[in-house]
This record gives structure tokens, sequence and C-alpha cells, in this order.
């Protein structure tokens, strides 16, 4: 006959630890020292300490119910510099800010911002703050350019990031699904009756989403007629002089894009939206229904970034992921003034 499993009585016992304690280790609460926890959890594996799938669930249930205690403090970490457009005048960003500092809050954790950028800040200052603070887990916020690198050590933090711009070292990430928002804004359009759809897109902008907007809109555009099919805008910069030269040379009838400026460059050229084009943009900056495009639910991507670093912290996963995962969130289609209306069947 097996011997019972056994209890946290038991695990707290050879511990030399308390049952509160033993409780903290094995739901990985922050709220123990790292020293504490592993040890505890050491002698559980020992003694051949297994949860109990029901009693976990029914525990799962329980906090549901009740507003968390306050469990630590988790960094939010951007790379922005001086001088360029700060993070929080981004309207995507700073909703994924806010969406992360909601539900962390819901979870008994609080989310605060940190600058790498700061002056007299550096890499080896922001990691003694870190320990200091004992802060276990890290959001790094969207990287200013493409293909970066981040400079903090990552061997004692959990760590989720947005988006694909931070490549060295590879992270688990959260971001909306670039493919699928540009299948369901280009079938959109196609479904208005556009036929000679354009995609600007400054090469930066393709980069900082690992090229799956070019492919996504490339695969649609495969299907399309020849004569409907029109060049990508790829400079490296837009200027409202070559964005406009674009358009006089290949005459789109709806235009796709991530650049906010296009609306009064076009109006200031003299087009009317949408009497003489489209303009649908691939990540509003608001949802007040002056601009159409796709909403990325960018409250909704810090959510679940800010979920999956507590689940993280909670499992003890720290550093650099052997196999790092995506989470993405869909998008939705939000109508504007920049397009022409749906149909109406008679």
């Amino acid at each position: 006959m097996p011997s019972a499993p056994p209890s946290q009585r038991d695990i707290a016992r050879a511990a030399g630890a308390s049952q509160g304690a033993v409780s903290l280790a094995l739901n990985n609460s922050p709220r123990l020292s790292t020293k504490l926890r592993e040890h505890i959890q050491a002698v559980a594996r020992r003694l051949g300490y297994q949860p109990n799938p029901y009693l976990s669930g029914l525990s799962a249930y329980r906090k549901q119910r009740r507003r968390p205690n306050y469990q630590a403090t988790l960094a939010w970490i951007s790379s922005y510099p001086p001088g360029m457009r700060h993070w929080r005048d981004i309207p995507t960003f700073r909703h994924y800010f806010e969406g992360a500092c909601r539900r962390a809050g819901e979870l008994g954790y609080r989310l605060e911002a940190f600058e790498l950028a700061a002056p007299d800040m550096t890499p080896a200052r922001m990691e003694q703050i870190l320990k200091a603070r004992n802060i276990p887990g890290i959001l790094i916020a969207p990287q200013p350019g493409s293909r970066a690198r981040f400079p903090i050590a990552l061997e004692r933090l959990s760590a989720i990031t947005f988006g694909y711009t931070l490549t060295d070292p590879r992270l688990h990430l959260v971001t909306h699904n670039h493919f699928r928002a540009m299948e369901a804004l280009l079938r959109t359009l196609r479904a208005r009756g556009y036929k000679r759809i354009g995609l600007a897109l400054e090469a930066e902008n393709d980069l900082r989403i690992d090229r799956i907007l070019g492919s996504a809109f490339l695969r649609e555009q495969n299907d399309w007629r020849p004569s409907g099919r029109i060049p990508l805008f790829g400079k490296l910069r837009f200027t409202p002089a070559n964005f406009l030269a674009w358009i006089r040379r290949y005459k789109p009838d709806a235009i796709v894009t991530f650049w906010e400026p296009a609306l009064p460059v076009l109006q200031a050229a003299g087009y009317k939206l949408p009497a003489d084009i489209g303009l649908a943009m691939l990540s509003l900056p608001h949802r007040d229904g002056a601009l159409a495009g796709m909403w990325e639910n960018p409250e909704v991507v810090g959510a679940r970034a800010i979920e999956s670093l507590v689940e993280m912290v909670h499992r003890g996963e720290r550093g650099i992921p052997e196999h790092p995962t995506c989470v993405l969130v869909e998008s939705t289609w939000t109508e504007g003034k920049t397009i022409r209306p749906a149909f109406r069947r008679k």
C-alpha cells in the first residue's frame, strides 16, 4: 500500500519553517526570500510532495472571489532615450502600461515604471535597484528601435516583453496578432469595393514587427487581379513629398498605413476622404471614429503581459527561456470617417 504523501506540516517540520512559510513557498510567492523559498521547495521535492490538482483548483477559485493582498512590486522598464518621443506619448504603449497596471492591481501586485535611459542610470545601477527592492519580475517595454539588445542580467528575474523589437535575448512576448489584423483590414476594404489598396509602411516599422505586416499584405495581394497590385511604399522614412509621389504614381484607391500624419498630408494635398481615397490605420491611436482601422486592444495586451509575468513569478521561472513563447491578442476593426461605409442591402 503506497505511503501517504507528505503534508505541509511534514514539510514545515523537515524544513525548520512555519506552515505559513511552506504554503507561500509551494505557491512560489515572492513574499518569501528566494533562499528560503528554494530551501522549502527542495525539502518538499525530497519528501515526494506533489500538489493536489483538485485542491489547487479550489484554491484558485477562492482567490478569484476575493481581492488578493499585496504580493510584490513588478517593474516596467523603458529604454527610450532623451530626445526621442517618450513612450507615454505613444498612445498604444501608454495603453499597454495602463492595462498592465490595472491587471497587476487585481492580482495583488503593483507595477512601477523605470527609465533605463534616465540621467545617471546604467544597467548595473538598474540591477542594483531591482535587487534592493526585491522586484521579482519585469515587463520590458517596446524598444525605441528594431533588433534591440536588453543590457540587464536576467538570472534572478522573470521577464516578459512586448512585440518583436527586442531580439537579444529572446524572451516570452505578448503582442497583438499583426498577421490576422492585416488580413481582416484588407478583406474589410475589399468588401467596401476598394480594388487598388496600397501599403505605406516605413522599412523600420516593418522590421519592428518582424516583417509580418509586409508578408501578410503580399499574401493577400497575391489573390487579387494583377491590375490591383500596387508596389509597397518601402522608403526608409516618410515625408509628405515621397508619400504623395507614391500615391500619384500608383493611384491607390485606399491606403493602409501606420503613419499618423497621413490624414493631414492627404487633406493638405487636396484629397477628400473617403470620396477621393480611403485611409485605414494599422494601429489606431484613438478609437474616436475619426479614423478607420484596427484597434489593437492595447489594454488587453498589457493585461495579458502581466498575467504571463505573474504566472512566471509563481512558477519560479527566471532568466532566459529555452523555448520562448508568444501570446497573441486579436485586434478589432473600428469604423471611421476615412473609408466608405459598409454597403446596405435594400
